[in-house]
């Protein structure tokens, strides 16, 4: 959950998808009424995105609550007991941070402000952060993030993600990369710096399209520009093994997504540009999922992470909002060194005692001119050995990625979002 920035997961995939075989003119014409209206509205969405990341400054305050949250955040107490963090104090054993984030001077600032209000133009944020004592060394942190994106409604969100990942359906791969290449130039060169495309192979049967999308990230193409950025993918990313799969209750698959020595592999089948079974009869993918999980990543000599960790997956369509919800109440299969298997007691079972772990990402309008990208994250923490181990991975893990790291990668992405406003506004 740490590098959860609202929808940028979603979008940064999508950008993916659009340079590197799978998008098309329909992922832009779906965010608007007619061609011209779409236009207007994705370069809005892309612009508020990328705000996010053009010249970031936090105040002094902030600062130091960030950097004391990316240390403590697993051994919470530390937190709690510091009255400089916070600036909301409720009576109900809790203490909350509230954070606004714009554009000023051309910088976007963040800074807190107990006070502050939702959203109200373009790129503006606000953040709530929450930490709840429960009793006994347990405590219960809780997230949230607006992010105004621009007129995008939640539907046409949703219609341009699916219209993105469905757009090779009923094509070869040759039609579906020279289609993508030549509506997304300038982002193609921008993400070239940081992967390639290994393959995009399409299988068209009687009844459905299946797709499969297969990249590799080199970071050393980033080293001549964002060399810190570069260091940080290749000891992160690339060295990431994960496996991520939806499936429904009777065990149809509907998403199945590989990562392994720096190569991403994404697997879906389509009819009617919407998602179905990847096998048998196209059973239409339904809202109500599991998703299930596999993660590790290299600590020294080590890998470290997790196996089989399963949740609830409910896809939320309304008119105001569209949603990933996620639920999480079963523990997974642990992966650590051998001698750390004695410190696995029940403080790795609480996230998913009770309501469990909880996580939200969407979009909703109620009418306003802004609509909002939305983050929303509940999880359970009790303290004990193993999580200041874990809480220390966690605290090297964001030492290498503050400073000039996390510069470069606001840098890069920033310029993402600029050459798909670039592609979007360009004559066609």
């Amino acid at each position: 959950m740490r590098r959860k920035r609202n929808l940028l997961t979603a979008a940064a995939l999508t950008a993916i998808l659009l340079v590197s075989g799978a998008g098309c003119k329909a992922s832009i014409d779906a965010f608007g009424i007619n061609p011209t209206h779409a236009r207007h509205v994705a370069d809005n969405a892309f612009a508020g995105i990328g705000y996010r990341f053009y010249n970031v400054r936090r105040d002094s305050a902030f600062a130091r609550a960030r950097t004391l949250m990316g240390k403590h955040a697993l051994i919470p107490s530390r937190l709690f007991q510091d009255s400089t963090i916070w600036n909301v104090n409720s009576p109900d054993s809790s203490r909350t941070l509230i954070v606004v984030a714009t554009l000023v001077d051309g910088h976007y600032t963040f800074a807190g402000n107990p006070k502050a209000p939702p959203p109200q133009s373009l790129g503006d944020q606000r953040h709530l952060l929450n930490l709840k004592w429960l009793g006994e060394g347990d405590y219960q942190w809780s997230t949230s993030v607006d992010h105004a994106i621009g007129p995008v409604t939640p539907a046409a969100a949703g219609a341009a993600l699916m219209a993105t990942l469905t757009a090779a359906e009923g094509r070869t791969p040759d039609e579906a990369m020279a289609d993508a290449r030549a509506m997304f130039p300038e982002t193609a060169r921008h993400l070239a710096q940081l992967f390639t495309v290994d393959s995009l192979r399409t299988v068209n049967d009687c009844c459905a399209t299946t797709t499969m999308l297969s990249v590799t990230f080199h970071p050393e193409r980033l080293r001549p520009r964002y060399s810190f950025f570069a260091d940080y993918v290749a000891k992160y990313v690339v060295q990431a093994i994960y496996h991520v799969q939806l499936t429904d209750r009777a065990g149809l698959q509907y998403f199945d997504y590989v990562g392994k020595d720096g190569q991403m592999t994404i697997r879906l089948r389509s009819r009617g540009h919407q998602l179905v079974a990847l096998s048998g009869h196209p059973v239409p993918m339904p809202d109500s999922l599991k998703l299930l999980m596999d993660v590790s990543m290299k600590y020294k000599m080590f890998r470290v992470g997790f196996r089989n960790l399963e949740g609830d997956f409910t896809v939320v369509r309304t008119p105001q909002r569209r949603a990933w919800e996620m639920r999480f109440r079963k523990e997974p299969a642990w992966q650590f060194p051998l001698a750390f298997d004695k410190l696995i007691k029940v403080p790795l079972r609480r996230p998913y005692q009770g309501e469990g772990a909880r996580l939200a990402l969407g979009i909703r309008n109620d009418g306003r001119a802004q609509s909002i990208s939305e983050r929303h994250a509940r999880f359970a923490v009790s303290e004990s050995a193993i999580m200041r181990w874990l809480g220390g991975l966690g605290a090297s893990a964001f030492g290498d990625f503050s400073g000039r790291a996390e510069l470069e990668e606001n840098l890069f992405i920033y310029e993402m979002f600029e050459a798909l406003r670039k592609d979007v506004n360009r004559e066609w």
